[in-house]
């Protein structure tokens, strides 16, 4: 008998949200999506205006029904994966403090002392902080906004917004909490740490933890009005970005490995737990992975597709990423000369500091726009791959997904970068997938056995090497600049 149940799952990341609805086998239906806007008041400050938000899901998930009011009576559950890191503030009124501070946010760089943290985060269990993190931007808000800060009653993550506008539960979940202060072995909060920061009173603001596939509630009368959801519709704690489209990906078994070269470039490799503890450091990240008993280790640079987009909107004004990679493909390997870091937002992995800054090395009168652009690209490249010198060797190959990578170019450089095998699938809304198998789970539904479409990338190791060679390049004007930077604010 065949299965009319239909699952809705929405990615809200942070230059785009999409709503995808799919049977209950995960095949797609029909999405829809719509850009959002990223505000920046000041140098180095991401903010997102949480209502916003609320209201493009709202818009994109109404136009979903409107192109399948047939079946929609059909969906049984609803799944978010989103943006992770930063802060979602939400008073005791439940409205929002303030606009919620993003993950690449900077404005917090000197209000910790990271170093001096890090070792014990590590030896508590948590990840790390860095000034995207949670607890340090409370930080900076209880110095630089004291009322907002006495308002806070719920220190939310994207999703989790998401989800309590849809149920009213405020709740969040393992893989967005191991981020910041959950230690991610016992799954209990780390509080401790707040006293060290000086903001132990916000205990109270951190939301219960479930696990991704967990129902949290159902979606009631207001939200169904907003979106067109049915009321009652259950509702799944969700996931953040990267671990659902690491499940996407299929990449859950310990020592394989994967890089999302979306807005941020997040590198990864899922380790056991055992593994887990013994690879930990005080750069980067272990999270918990939504599968049970698994954790990837994460070096989550800054800047990955985003510094793309920034030289294709500041120098090419808006010129088409084809013609930009026709043209970026006639120049040979090191861009004749010309070097580029993409610390565009400061940098947290494999090295932590605030003050990074993006620059053009070599340049020369001879050197056209292309030149520069071509050295963009294989900035995040050489970003990639020295992340994954910080980071478990796992096995040889690694998956590659987000934005980015639907660019052969893209995915050519990169696989010549690491010199290993580079697999990329054709589908693209990999964090969806990873929503509706955690929907499937949650709602009992047969898994089946899908045979992803994929491209395979074969290393030229001669071109390896030219990459090796300007790698070391890169990490020379690195630690050359790196005093100079933030000398200029």
């Amino acid at each position: 008998m065949p299965d009319d149940r239909l699952f809705l799952a929405v990615d809200a990341g942070t230059t785009m949200i999409k709503a995808v609805l799919t049977r209950a086998d995960g095949s797609f239906i029909d999405s829809a999506g719509k850009n959002v806007q990223i505000l920046m008041p000041h140098p180095g400050w991401c903010e997102m205006d949480m209502n916003a938000v609320w209201d493009s899901v709202c818009e994109v998930i109404a136009r979903l029904k409107n192109n399948n009011g047939g079946i929609w009576k059909n969906i049984c559950a609803a799944g978010i994966c989103a943006q992770g890191d930063g802060m979602w503030p939400v008073g005791r009124d439940g409205r929002p403090v303030r606009n919620a501070v993003l993950w690449n946010d900077i404005r917090a760089g000197g209000f910790v002392d990271y170093d001096s943290l890090s070792k014990e985060c590590v030896d508590l269990g948590t990840s790390p902080l860095f000034p995207g993190a949670a607890p340090v931007i409370l930080c900076w808000l209880k110095k630089q906004e004291p009322e907002n800060y006495a308002r806070i009653a719920a220190v939310l993550h994207c999703k989790d917004w998401l989800n309590y506008r849809l149920t009213g539960r405020i709740v969040t979940e393992q893989t967005d909490a191991s981020t910041s202060l959950l230690n991610v072995y016992t799954k209990q909060y780390e509080f401790s740490l707040l006293d060290k920061l000086g903001i132990g009173e916000c205990r109270g603001c951190f939301p219960p933890v479930e696990s991704s596939a967990e129902i949290i509630g159902c979606v009631k009368e207001e939200a169904a009005k907003q979106t067109g959801i049915p009321a009652g519709t259950p509702v799944i704690a969700g996931s953040i970005d990267v671990l659902a489209a690491a499940a996407g990906c299929g990449i859950t078994e310990p020592l394989q490995k994967g890089s999302i070269v979306g807005t941020t470039l997040c590198n990864y490799v899922v380790l056991d737990e055992a593994q887990a503890k013994a690879q930990a450091g005080q750069i980067g990240s272990v999270l918990c992975h939504t599968e049970p008993g698994r954790y990837i280790r994460l070096m989550a640079a800054l800047s990955g597709a985003s510094a793309m987009d920034w030289a294709r909107r500041e120098i090419f004004c808006g010129e088409p990423y084809p013609r930009l990679e026709e043209q970026i493909s006639k120049i040979p390997i090191g861009s004749e000369g010309v070097l580029f870091h993409p610390y565009l937002y400061g940098e947290r992995a494999p090295f932590r500091n605030a003050d990074a800054s993006g620059g053009f090395f070599g340049l020369r009168a001879c050197h056209t726009k292309y030149h520069m652009a071509r050295a963009v690209f294989e900035g995040v490249a050489l970003s990639l791959y020295d992340c994954y010198q910080s980071l478990p060797a796992g096995q040889n190959g690694f998956v590659v997904a987000g934005g980015a990578a639907k660019s052969d170019l893209v995915c050519r450089m990169m696989c010549d970068c690491m010199g290993e095998k580079t697999v990329r699938y054709r589908e693209k809304e990999l964090g969806i997938l990873g929503v509706v198998s955690l929907l499937q789970t949650a709602t009992g539904c047969e898994k089946h056995g899908r045979e992803e479409e994929k491209d395979l990338f074969i290393p030229d190791m001669e071109k390896h090497q030219e990459y090796r060679k300007l790698y070391e390049r890169f990490c020379a004007a690195k630690e050359a600049i790196a005093p100079q930077w933030g000398k200029g604010k």
